[in-house]
Formats: structure tokens, sequence, C-alpha cells
């Protein structure tokens, strides 16, 4: 019976280590008060329940402990980049964002596990704001021959995103994307997650920018 058990057991988020490390950059004089003002908003809208942040001199790490662990992660970084644009009242906003799931080295993460979630797309309400990012995904296969090439989910994450509108060109190792900053993030968010549902150990890199004075600019 236990063995049964067993083989029907969904990993729970802390199994899997889900979770980001984040860092924001207001360009503006007073980014201190910007970035504690921001956290300070996302905190009273309890965009932080479900989550246990830790933050040192470099980035903020942020664990989901409770489903749904990915929606949870979307918004509170939807939450905190608009909170930063709207306190510099719509200034040059710059986040970097790290997602993981899976990884061997997480201090909580268990990959003896026989089931991997999957994740329902992230519902994150719209927050009015623009935004841009270079979006890359690394399904991390460890050369397995059971998932075949690595580029195969990469791909179909990158028709996803073309299909859902936000992928608007290559750039160099990354895609472009573009939109509300709920649907972007939601785009990397939810590409990172159907990954993660085949793919035990997966990790995304996002530069988001928001009120960048170089829009238009790209080429």
């Amino acid at each position: 019976m236990s063995t049964t058990s067993q083989t029907t057991t969904v990993a729970a988020p802390t199994q899997l280590g889900i979770g980001t490390r984040f860092s924001i950059h207001p360009h503006c004089d007073d980014f201190v008060r910007v970035i504690l003002d921001a956290l300070d908003d996302v905190s009273q809208a309890g965009l932080t329940d479900g989550l246990v942040l830790q933050t040192d001199e470099v980035s903020t790490y942020v664990g989901a402990v409770e489903a749904p662990a990915e929606e949870r992660l979307a918004r509170y970084l939807a939450g905190v980049v608009a909170a930063a644009s709207r306190r510099s009242d719509g200034g040059h906003v710059v986040a970097h964002v790290l997602l993981s799931r899976g990884c061997p080295g997480e201090r909580t993460c268990d990959l003896a596990v026989t089931r991997l979630p999957v994740a329902d797309p992230v519902d994150v309400p719209p927050t009015g704001i623009p935004a841009v990012a270079q979006w890359s995904l690394y399904p991390l296969l460890d050369g397995s021959s059971e998932h075949g090439d690595h580029m195969v989910p990469i791909e179909g994450a990158i028709a996803a995103a073309q299909r859902r509108g936000t992928a608007t060109g290559p750039a160099h190792y990354a895609t472009r994307l573009a939109g509300d900053v709920a649907e972007v993030l939601a785009t990397a968010v939810d590409a990172w997650a159907q990954v993660g549902a085949s793919i035990p150990h997966v990790v995304s890199h996002l530069t988001l920018s928001v009120g960048s004075p170089s829009v238009g600019q790209s080429r």
C-alpha cells in the first residue's frame, strides 16, 4: 500500500524548491524609498502570503511554500515591479528575475519524487503598466535521452509566447517579450512551469524593463 501511495504522490512546492531570486533597480535618486515602499505595498496587498522571503546584499529570494506556487510568484513579482514604477512616478525601473524549480542544490529541494506537478496557467491581474523583457529558458536535462534535444521544449515555449502575443522577436541569447507587466511575467512563468511538468530541473531568466528612455530605439 505504501509503495502504491508513493507512485501517485505529486511533489509539493517545497519538495521541488519552487522559487525565484530577483533584484529591482529604480533609476532615480531616492531609489531606497521607492524599493522599500514598493515592498511594503505588496506586503499590504497580501501578495507575500504563501511565500518565504530572504533579502541579502545582492538579491531577494522568494520561495513558494503553498500552492499555487507559480501564481503566487508571478503575482508577487508583478506587484513589486508595478509598485516600484508607480512609486517612482513612472520612471525607469529594471528587474532581474531568476526562476528555478527542481534544483538539486536547493536546501529544501527533494527530487526523489514520483510525479511532477502540472500547474494551471497563472492568473495575474493587469497592472496597466507596459514592459519589455529579454527572456531565456533552460531545461536542465543532464544528458538524458528520455526527453531528447533540450531545444524542443525551448522552441515550444517560444511558440506559445508567440501565440500569446507577447513574444515580439528574437534577441541575442534571449527572446524579446512586450506587454503589460503582468502578461510578460505570466508568459515566462507559464512556460517555465509547463516545461517543469516533464523535466525536473528547469531555470528561467528574464530582465524586465519599465519606462525605459530607449523605448522605440531597439534594432
